[in-house]
């Protein structure tokens, strides 16, 4: 008789994890039937949701009220929609400059809002949940593109004290739902790495503790055992790029006190895919677990899930450059040395933080074997050295446009001085430096770690490759783009 139980609970399960992988594979498929066009980067605006949501407010099937502002008045909504007996809180950017989820939460709203193969699965999420959404709790900080709020406090660290508009109206939210799961969106650190793998962390999922000693109850093991069935069904797009998020307790964080107080919490932490700046198909990722997570909520698959998946995912490790250099040697004025570099290319917003370029810096250098790079290249037998000013100015940008850059870079120049001292941007898209001085950059004795990534790198004196403000590109032969360099 047990073994026909078990039997018979192992088809249940093999049948449900099977209809979750075949809605998220046409998720998958059709997402482009739901992306929202009008929403194409990651330095979302609350003036760019607004008419989205005005929109839902003309939708029967949504519930769109104002639940409080910010401090800087701006209005912060909490969306509902379906009839069930069981509730689901989403709640996204509590950072203001992490808006992959809150993108993919008006996805969510257009699959609810279209007629089409997925009525099934529609009709069983909203005939069996409540589901609440507030998304961009930090509008302030969306404006400026930072984390935190325009009082300078990081709401996830305010729950107890509330000094901040936000945090309150998020407590007091969740307070009156009492809902059974909550889902907490966040964007992770581009650096971390799926353990000790080369492979870059898209998605990092965490059941909060819920004290101290880690302490499992039947709240926090139903948070598990959904991460388990998410883990097992995202692993079909994106095979070993899953990793957990550090579950230390934090007393003052949202997710931890939610979990602890009976809503069994999943957090949620956007990474990065390579060559996808504005984490567009991350987002696709956040549509495709959060729809698929309704779904097993909804039919309570995920109970019969193991938490043992969920214990066996990878920790983030920081251990991702964007460019990784290998074994070259370099003549830091002492002595010849064989050396790595790990360099980053940091986002600098400018324009009231719309827009951004690229400013790069060497953020490591030694023995970098442990670390991997989005592009990593060994160059044993190459030498590094470091990139100079050409001697001449320039009178004009259009000069500079007609001029062979590549002729530079063979003789050892990643600078250009510019006559004209009017240059509008700190930055350019032509692919060497400008220098808007006289300032000349040394050969030697100057730190490599935390300067500004302008190299050449030779092999018997022949210059094979350049590094402008952290991007390789070829000289010998074409390779590489450099996105913008700088001016100075």
């Amino acid at each position: 008789m047990i073994k026909k139980f078990i039997l018979l609970l192992t088809i249940s399960l093999e049948l449900t994890m099977a209809q979750n992988i075949e809605l998220a594979q046409s998720l998958y498929n059709n997402y482009e039937l739901f992306r929202e066009k009008t929403l194409l980067h990651k330095r979302l605006k609350h003036a760019e949701i607004l008419p989205l949501i005005e929109a839902l407010k003309k939708d029967k099937n949504f519930s769109v009220k104002k639940a409080g502002e910010s401090a800087e008045g701006r209005e912060i909504f909490l969306i509902s929609i379906g009839k069930g007996n069981s509730k689901v809180f989403l709640w996204s950017q509590m950072h203001g400059d992490e808006a992959t989820a809150t993108m993919a939460l008006f996805d969510i709203f257009n699959f609810f809002r279209t007629q089409d193969e997925f009525s099934n699965y529609k009709k069983v999420i909203l005939e069996n949940l409540s589901i609440y959404f507030m998304p961009m709790v930090n509008p302030d900080g969306a404006e400026k593109y930072q984390r935190r709020t325009s009082f300078e406090i990081d709401i996830n660290r305010d729950f107890n004290r509330l000094q901040t508009p936000e945090a309150l109206l998020l407590r007091e939210t969740f307070e009156d739902l009492k809902a059974e799961f909550g889902f907490n969106l966040h964007d992770q650190s581009t650096r971390y790495a799926v353990g000790n793998t080369y492979k870059s962390a898209a998605i990092a999922f965490l059941a909060p503790s819920l004290d101290h000693q880690k302490s499992i109850d039947s709240v926090r093991d139903n948070s598990m055992k959904l991460i388990s069935t998410l883990t097992k069904m995202l692993e079909q797009f994106i095979p070993g790029h899953i990793a957990k998020y550090k579950d230390d307790y934090e007393p003052r964080a949202f997710g931890d006190n939610f979990q602890k107080l009976g809503t069994s919490t999943i957090l949620i932490e956007s990474g990065i895919w390579k060559d996808d700046r504005e984490n567009q198909y991350i987002r696709k990722l956040n549509f495709i677990t959060l729809i698929t997570a309704l779904y097993s909520i909804a039919t309570k698959s995920y109970k019969h899930q193991s938490t043992k998946i969920y214990e066996q995912i990878p920790q983030n490790e920081e251990r991702i450059f964007d460019l990784l250099l290998r074994n070259l040697k370099y003549n830091n004025g002492k002595e010849i040395i064989i050396t790595d570099l790990g360099i980053n290319q940091n986002e600098v917003s400018f324009n009231k933080s719309t827009e951004f370029y690229i400013s790069s810096t060497v953020q490591d250098i030694g023995d970098l074997s442990v670390f991997y790079g989005f592009n990593e290249f060994d160059f044993s037998g190459y030498e590094l050295s470091m990139g100079k000013t050409y001697p001449e100015e320039f009178s004009s940008i259009k000069e500079l446009e007609r001029y062979d850059l590549n002729k530079l870079y063979r003789k050892g120049y990643t600078n250009v001085k510019l006559k004209s001292a009017k240059f509008n941007l700190p930055f350019t898209k032509l692919p060497i430096n400008i220098k808007l001085n006289n300032n000349k950059t040394k050969m030697h004795g100057i730190k490599l770690l935390g300067s500004k990534p302008n190299f050449i790198i030779q092999k018997n004196g022949e210059v094979h490759f350049a590094v402008i403000n952290g991007f390789l590109i070829g000289v010998k032969f074409p390779y590489g783009k450099v996105e913008n360099a700088l001016v100075e």
